[in-house]
């Protein structure tokens, strides 16, 4: 079966071999301090670079067998306007519930927000293969607020006006 992470090994070496990989990993992770509070939290840097391998995996099958295949139905149907609305494809609301069930749209979250605390590096292996199977997506699935609005909300907003999951 096609996969766009372990066909593309390239993604791989450079989330393996960068010589500041370790480095990020650790200020990411924060000396590892979520694994005692988390049981998906990396308890050191092989445990995490093994999490992102995974998710990695994961986002390169939804990639090779889901996005890929549907983005020329994608693109000939384009989204419409249905009763005053826009409506995105019906292949595109396919690819966002495969990615959602997926935990892609968290990537980069903190956990306490449900996310999966992934440093930038691995959310932009997940992006480079959406992007090479249907551009059109990568949009609506990795460049939402998601990617930065929650922590930002976080440090901004007052204890009061958190919301209840925060």
């Amino acid at each position: 079966m096609a996969n766009f992470y372990t066909d593309h090994p390239e993604i791989k070496f450079n989330l393996e071999s960068s010589p500041l990989m370790q480095r990020i990993v650790e200020l990411k992770e924060n000396g590892y301090a979520d694994k005692d509070s988390f049981d998906y939290a990396p308890e050191d840097y092989a445990d995490a670079i093994d999490s992102y391998n995974r998710v990695l995996e994961v986002a390169g099958d939804i990639t090779a067998n889901t996005i890929f295949p549907n983005s020329e139905d994608v693109d000939a149907e384009g989204p419409h306007c249905e009763d005053g609305r826009v409506r995105y494809a019906s292949k595109t609301y396919e690819n966002l519930e495969a990615t959602r069930k997926a935990g892609l749209n968290g990537v980069t979250m903190p956990r306490r927000f449900g996310g999966l605390n992934f440093p930038i590096t691995a959310y932009t292996a997940i992006n480079e293969m959406i992007a090479s199977a249907d551009a059109g997506f990568e949009n609506i699935c990795m460049n939402s607020a998601t990617r930065t609005s929650v922590p930002a909300l976080s440090r901004a907003c007052a204890p009061a006006r958190r919301c209840p999951w925060t």
